[in-house]
Parts: structure tokens; C-alpha cells; sequence
């Protein structure tokens, strides 16, 4: 069995606090890091774009 690896690149961005806090607390309710959930932000709403380019 072959693992394969994605490379990864570091992203920095500034957000407002109320995002933060916001971000920060749904993370927790989820037992994921933060970083985890803004991926999975992103993957969904890479997924929708995809779904309403097919339509």
C-alpha cells in the first residue's frame, strides 16, 4: 500500500474577533482544531462551487 501526501503551504490571514471567537467556539463544539475546521470550511465551499458550475 502506497501513502500518498498532499504538500502543504502556511496561510496567514487577519480576521476580525467576533469571527474568531466565533470560528474558535464551533471548532470546539466540533473536538477539531481550528485550522481543521477553516479546511473544512473551505472544502465545502469548494464543493458548492463545483455543484453550481455542473447545474
Amino acid at each position: 500500500m502506497t501513502l500518498v501526501t498532499s504538500k502543504m503551504v502556511k496561510v496567514s490571514f487577519d480576521l476580525e474577533v467576533g469571527l474568531h471567537k466565533e470560528i474558535r467556539k464551533r471548532a470546539i463544539d466540533k473536538g477539531i482544531t481550528m485550522k481543521a475546521y477553516i479546511v473544512e470550511l473551505i472544502e465545502k465551499g469548494k464543493r458548492l462551487e463545483e455543484a453550481e458550475d455542473i447545474e
